[in-house]
């Protein structure tokens, strides 16, 4: 009986051993500490090294699993679409596969939307959702007007755009799109080579499926705690974007979610949360997930 718990034993381990190091075509990841396990979702275009400070902050706490979703920061993009269900059921497969469970699942922008989906599937080995600076229907909050649904006439504009740029061209669309998301200009060279290294139709495609995304009222089903935490930065060019207008947007995209809690920055914060304001978001996290 000895023997024949080890050698299940043995074979648990190695099951364990074996999901950890395989490959999956819809994103990369690193696996580093002991512990709860803590997913990380990075943002459209991003490396999971933009988590790089959170894993000094909570450095010892958790097990670390860092996503680089496929086609992002110079990883081999997918063969086809639709993206976000590839990231989305392809992360929940290794979850299920490497027998996680506690689970707090951390997404910025795009990574955010997918933490939303995933708990919107409900898992039970998912403990917690953090979602950086992402809404439920991104489109909706930029036009009240807008209808759900994918565009492929809108993805394939914006993949011949990108395509009708040269290297240089290209680093200087994504160096003006990171400091229009990021105050802190030490990062902005960063984000726009991870920018540049990113597959041009994935980029296009995937943000496109998110903006025809609706997810308002599916947030509904959520039944675990969701912290959102709002970027704020006031903006001369639309005075009428106060802190107030930023958070009763936030609220009104949250409102079906009745496990959501919304925190929102003060200004001078903006998308990249985590660089612009991390003293500020690392003091909203210990609350929630410590």
């Amino acid at each position: 009986m000895k023997k024949l718990w080890t050698l299940s034993f043995f074979l648990l381990a190695c099951a364990g051993i074996c999901n950890a190091g395989k490959t999956y075509s819809a994103f990369s990841v690193e696996v580093s500490g002991k512990g709860q396990p803590l997913l990380l979702i990075p943002g459209a275009t991003c490396s999971g090294h933009e988590w790089d400070e959170t894993l000094v902050h909570y450095k010892g706490k958790f097990q670390f699993h860092v996503f680089t979703l496929a086609g992002y920061a110079g990883l081999a993009p997918l063969t086809n679409g639709p993206y976000l269900d590839s990231f989305r059921f392809q992360i929940e497969h290794y979850i299920s596969e490497n027998h996680l469970s506690k689970i707090i699942l951390m997404g910025h922008s795009i990574g955010g939307f997918l933490s939303l989906l995933i708990g919107i599937d409900s898992l039970p080995e998912i403990q917690k959702i953090v979602v950086v600076d992402a809404m439920p229907f991104f489109a909706g909050a930029m036009n009240p007007a807008a209808t759900a649904g994918f565009s492929e006439e809108k993805a394939k504009m914006t993949f011949a755009a990108y395509q009708s740029m040269n290297d240089s061209a290209m680093f200087r669309n994504q160096l003006a799109a990171a400091k229009y998301l990021c105050n802190d200009s030490t990062h902005w060279n960063q984000i726009a080579t991870w920018g540049i290294h990113s597959d041009k139709k994935t980029v296009a495609y995937s943000i496109t499926e998110m903006m025809g995304l609706d997810l308002r009222q599916s947030i509904s089903s959520i039944q675990i705690p969701v912290l959102v935490l709002a970027a704020y930065s006031a903006s001369p060019q639309f005075p009428a974007y106060t802190r107030e207008f930023a958070l009763k947007t936030y609220i009104e995209q949250y409102e079906a979610c009745g496990k959501c809690s919304i925190d929102m920055a003060e200004g001078g914060t903006k998308h990249f949360i985590m660089y612009d304001n991390p003293v500020w978001m690392y003091k909203e996290l210990d609350n929630f997930i410590l």
